[in-house]
């Protein structure tokens, strides 16, 4: 099955490919689905494929918040 990029208007397969996301200095790279043309990674994705990417992110963000909380304890922080 093919598809046909809506801006490029590059044939696209469906696909697996390493994808990195990053937040606030946290990265990861997960093995993503989607639309691919065969010589770049200008791929579109489906909601379904958009729910990893949302996982992915809200893993990246609790490591993100788990590292600030190791680095500044709620106990060391004053309010005036």
């Amino acid at each position: 099955m093919e598809k046909i990029h809506p801006e490029t208007g590059e044939i696209l397969h469906r696909d697996i490919r390493p994808f990195e996301f990053k937040f606030r200095g946290e990265k990861i790279v997960v093995d993503m689905p989607g639309w691919y043309p065969a010589d770049n990674d200008n791929g579109i994705f489906t909601q379904e494929d958009m729910k990893i990417a949302g996982e992915v992110l809200r893993k990246l963000k609790a490591r993100y918040e788990e590292k600030i909380a190791k680095n500044f304890p709620a106990e060391n922080i004053a309010f005036a």
